[in-house]
């Protein structure tokens, strides 16, 4: 893809924030978890642009985004996503966030009261790392503020073996080629550690899940067998939601479930924003 000036908008602290736009019809607005990009959505978004516009964007610190050294929050990214909605004029969005960006988007559906929303989805992501409840995986479960040191630190001085390692834990079951451990390598290696631990940290001590009573759109959550991410949390969070919610179950590709089980991911998306639709219209 040729990138021009009109794949940025200047958001209202000055950051430059990349997105890409294909497609007619309702709109899907696709944000990648953490240190990722775009790319990540390139077997969805040409896909399901034959029926719906699609919009994928590079969070700030993140892919071509501005690198910036503050303001990397869950409250100052949906402020992001609220500002490309209005750039876009996008009506009846359905937004999409994967990973961390689970947790963002809730951030917005609360914040900016689910502004332009015709429905929500929530990608294999904590909405609540540090918390203390059984459904909780992560392994910052119960403020282990040490293992999260542990695990994330390493972005800053030693960032192969933090990429090693991440690769590892988002890894399908059959592992990763290493054609996709090269890209997504380059992909995340243009996240400044600064930035990215800024997020992290931030997106660990809040707690999204009491939000989830707020929403009344339409919400789809997809879960799948990965490290973090049990089941039992998807259940949980659907359960939280006070209007329509329902859940989309990956077993064989891990937390990159829109990669490598594209074609069910793409048909299970399509049909909910088709149902998202009809219920906000009834």
């Amino acid at each position: 893809m040729t990138i021009t000036e009109r794949n940025f908008f200047t958001a209202s602290d000055g950051a430059h924030i990349y997105f890409e736009d294909v497609g007619q019809g309702l709109p899907i607005l696709m944000v990648p978890g953490f240190l990722c990009t775009t790319k990540f959505f390139e077997k969805n978004a040409l896909a399901l642009s034959d029926e719906f516009r699609v919009v994928t964007m590079d969070p700030r610190g993140q892919g071509y985004s501005s690198k910036t050294c503050g303001g990397n929050t869950l409250k100052r990214h949906a402020q992001d996503i609220r500002e490309l909605i209005d750039h876009l004029d996008l009506q009846h969005v359905v937004l999409l966030g994967w990973s961390l960006a689970a947790s963002v988007v809730v951030t917005y559906a609360s914040q900016h009261r689910q502004h332009r929303l015709n429905g929500l989805v929530m990608m294999d992501g904590s909405l609540f790392p540090f918390s203390g409840e059984s459904w909780n995986h992560h392994r910052g479960r119960d403020y282990n503020i040490q293992n999260w040191f542990d695990t994330y630190m390493p972005l800053y001085y030693n960032p192969q073996e933090f990429y090693d390692k991440f690769i590892a834990r988002i890894s399908n079951r059959g592992g990763m080629s290493e054609e996709d451990r090269r890209w997504i390598t380059e992909e995340c290696r243009k996240t400044m550690p600064w930035s990215a631990l800024e997020l992290h940290y931030d997106f660990s001590h809040t707690d999204n899940v009491t939000h989830l009573k707020e929403i009344t759109v339409p919400v789809s959550i997809f879960g799948a067998s990965s490290e973090a991410y049990g089941l039992d949390m998807v259940e949980k969070f659907a359960g939280e939601v006070s209007g329509y919610s329902e859940v989309n179950c990956f077993y064989e590709s891990g937390h990159l479930m829109f990669l490598y089980e594209a074609e069910k991911f793409n048909q299970c998306l399509k049909r909910f924003v088709r149902k998202a639709n009809e219920l906000m219209n009834n």
